[in-house]
């Protein structure tokens, strides 16, 4: 067959294309020519598209495993670019794997230079062993990330910081020239300031953005801006032969101006902050009403599900509960719902909490403990398809910086109508469970409810409450201290017995699942003008597990509810550290179906009590409550219905977990540049870290007085210093007499700080100049 005669023969990538990722059943170049209605001569035709197809990137996104029976095919990827070096190179990860980290030139072909958030096709070298970074390079552009981004000015007489000059490789340009050299050269010509045609001064100032993931340095033609001035500047396409330009869009203010760290923060971490009119008027609309019409427009007349008597954790073999065991017999609400306002539920939270999620209750019985915990019926007013549910999906959750807070949901109903503030009646979702003494269930239910809390408790105050100084014997008053703001009526026993129910619950938990917290955090003191003037630990008490082990409870019971019934909801799974990752711990995420969560030691669990803050939440508060009958009644809005088809499900569990890791480094990164502005006063002290892990460059350290992770460089320790190398890259330690363990404590000297990136230049005391 003369060749391209068979290549003419098929028809173009996109429908073979189109065709691959419609399914995900392994199919080789005979299925693909019977399903297209072609013949089997043109399999070797066939063979060549696909071929130019992963050349071009074509076949990037299709689903593992998809395509068999053809060898030899270059390997492409999607990748997302997580960090830009300054040597021309980025790294990148794959949004199904995102464990796993590429090295890939900076540039596409077109010499485009790429940022980090930039999404490509990359094409991967082949695989030399199976330890190690994988490399390729990047083939074309699928979404760019914002070119806007904050920066500073950086002080004329600023020399390359300590990072950059530990790159092996010098900084390119995009036609291969040194960038370092060319940066060089414009900093000594010593440009002098210039007048515009308005007759202002102008001059090129050094911009470096605030950003870590950007590790490079900026030139622009401005007025003259004070040094640690943040500015918001716009990337300008790269000309061949020079260093990347920008030109400034606004300036922002100082470093330390008020509510600066979490604003940058949240410009480092792109995420929507404000919300769409319609979403805004979605949620007044809702909040105009009395929740006695919403309890009465829902249409429930059942009273929930339960899984019958059992022991441990498991669901159980007996019959399903008709009714929910709740005391006192307590009557339906007109709309159906029980009615759990006469029960002295209380939420128990931090001190600055404005959203409460969850309530709790208990009491003892014959067999053990009768616990509720009521968690807010958020479900009821965000519908699917509507604007508030694409609003708070597209955020994923909440997040908490230092003084701001960016809701998954407007105020009006996260701080509002859905919050379980005291005395207020509420729309809720309860979990009732019967409980052994020694914690294993018996039953448990699940229903639609309208409760009122009791009280509004912090962890600080119920922690007072089961340590109180003594008191004469007779007296009966609650046992909360004054000012707590509780309730008078509250039962005095009430709080024992929520402690004694979670003594019980714990018997049945592994000992690390109430330390949800295991790294030591710390909690930072804000004055008036947001500035920092104190960081101290977090106090982990009790009473943090008592809550900890309530709604570990839940969120199991939850979770076999979702697996019994093959509901469409969002398992939370934890992998086992792996061996091939050098047993580092792998984070927790979401997955459409349940599997191990080493980290609660749980074959099955989920997140059910925050749907104020987590979307996951929500999403399974719809897929428990779709399988009650009665609640399956109320017409779906928008082109989105309850039900999460497999692939759905797997692109939404990926898209919450990005989201989760956003929220996580936001935070993280307001506190370090908090961190940085209150450490200013100690640079060139003897201060305290704590070695958590050492490579081939040098040792990752946390600051004792402020929990700041840092990086102790190898060229700021002793010579004669022996480093452990505990990174998944072997690598051969330097000979010495001593060591740098992992877990100690030792003395550092705080060189500088950088309030805009968050990062401190360290140096062991023994070393310091």
């Amino acid at each position: 067959m003369p060749k391209g005669i068979g290549a003419s023969a098929l028809p173009g990538h996109e429908v073979i294309r189109q065709f691959l990722e419609a399914g995900s059943a392994p199919v080789g170049p005979t299925d693909i020519l019977r399903a297209l209605g072609l013949p089997a001569r043109l399999k070797a035709a066939l063979r060549a598209t696909l071929h130019d197809m992963a050349l071009a990137g074509d076949l990037a996104c299709l689903p593992p495993g998809r395509l068999k029976g053809v060898t030899g095919l270059p390997e492409t990827v999607r990748a997302t670019l997580t960090r830009l070096r300054s040597d021309g190179q980025a790294y990148a990860s794959q949004p199904d794997h995102p464990g796993t980290s590429i090295l890939l030139t900076a540039t596409l072909p077109d010499g485009t230079l790429l940022l980090p958030g930039d999404e490509v096709i990359a094409r991967l070298r082949p695989r030399l062993s199976l330890r190690g970074r994988r490399e390729g390079r990047p083939l074309r552009l699928i979404s760019a990330a914002p070119r806007c981004f904050p920066a500073t000015v950086q002080a004329a007489s600023t020399q390359p910081g300590k990072e950059a000059q530990t790159h092996t490789h010098p900084p390119r340009t995009s036609d291969g020239g040194s960038l370092a050299a060319l940066q060089t050269a414009q900093q000594e010509s010593a440009i002098a300031p210039s007048l515009d045609t308005s007759g202002r001064s102008q001059q090129t100032i050094r911009l470096v953005p605030c950003d870590r993931r950007f590790d490079l340095v900026l030139h622009t033609v401005s007025e003259p801006l004070a040094p640690d001035t943040v500015v918001l500047a716009e990337m300008r396409p790269q000309q061949a032969g020079k260093p990347p330009e920008a030109h400034i869009r606004s300036v922002l203010g100082p470093v330390d101006a008020p509510g600066m760290a979490a604003r940058l923060a949240v410009l480092t971490h792109p995420m929507p902050t404000a919300f769409s009119p319609e979403a805004e008027t979605e949620a007044h609309l809702l909040a105009s009403r009395p929740v006695d019409a919403e309890a009465a427009a829902s249409t429930f007349t059942g009273t929930g599900t339960g899984t019958g008597t059992g022991t441990g954790t498991g669901t159980g073999t007996g019959t399903t509960s008709s009714t929910p065991d709740i005391p006192r017999k307590l009557p339906a609400h007109p709309s159906g719902r029980r009615d759990l306002r006469s029960i002295p539920l209380v939420t128990i939270d931090e001190e600055t909490a404005q959203d409460f999620d969850d309530a709790i209750w208990a009491e003892r019985t014959d067999d053990g403990f009768h616990i509720l915990i009521a968690i807010a019926d958020v479900a009821h007013y965000v519908r699917p398809g509507s604007a508030l549910d694409q609003e708070a999906r597209n955020r994923g959750n909440s997040v908490y910086l230092p003084g701001q807070v960016v809701p998954m949901l407007p105020l009006a109903l996260s701080a509002g109508l859905c919050s379980l503030k005291p005395g207020e009646d509420r729309l809720c979702v309860y979990i009732d469970l019967q409980i052994t003494p020694q914690g294993q269930r018996i039953s448990g239910t699940l229903g639609r409810g309208l409760m009122r809390s009791a009280a509004r408790l912090t962890y600080q105050a119920v922690q007072a409450a089961l340590e109180p100084s003594p008191q004469p014997a007779s007296s009966s008053s609650s046992p909360l201290p004054a000012g707590s703001d509780a309730s008078s009526s509250l039962p005095p026993d009430l709080l024992p017995t929520l402690m004694a129910a979670a003594q019980a619950l714990r018997q049945t938990q592994s000992p690390q699942a109430a330390d949800v917290t295991p790294e030591e955090e710390f909690v930072v003191t804000l004055d008036a003008q947001d500035l920092p003037t104190a960081f101290t630990p977090r106090q982990r008490l009790p009473a943090h597990e008592l809550v900890a082990s309530f709604m570990i409870a839940a969120n199991g019971f939850a979770a076999e509810e979702l697996d019994r019934r093959m509901a469409p909801g969002l398992f939370r799974v934890h992998p086992a550290p792996s061996h091939t990752m050098g047993l580092c711990r792998q984070m927790a995420r979401y997955a459409p179906r349940p599997a191990w969560h080493d980290g609660l030691r749980l074959a099955c669990y989920t997140h059910f009590t925050s749907p104020i803050r987590r979307y996951a939440d929500l999403v399974n508060h719809r897929a428990l409550l779709a399988t009650l009958e009665p609640f399956n009644t109320t017409p779906q809005t928008g082109s989105e219905s309850d039900t999460l088809s497999t692939r759905a499900a797997h692109a939404l569990a990926g898209h919450l977990h990005l989201a989760e890791r956003r929220a996580s480094s936001a935070t993280q990164a307001c506190y370090n540049r908090l961190a940085a502005l209150f450490l200013r006063p100690f640079i060139g002290q003897i201060l305290h870290a704590r070695v958590t892990g050492t490579t081939r460059t040098g040792a990752t350290v946390t600051l004792t007085k402020t929990g700041t992770p840092s990086f102790l460089f190898s060229s700021a320790l002793p010579d004669e210093l022996r480093m452990n190398d505990d990174s998944p890259t072997p690598c051969t330690s330097l000979p010495s007499e001593a060591a740098l363990q992992v877990g100690a404590v030792v003395p550092v000297v705080l060189i500088s700080t950088n309030p805009a990136q968050g990062t401190l230049d360290l140096a062991l005391a023994r070393n310091a100049r």
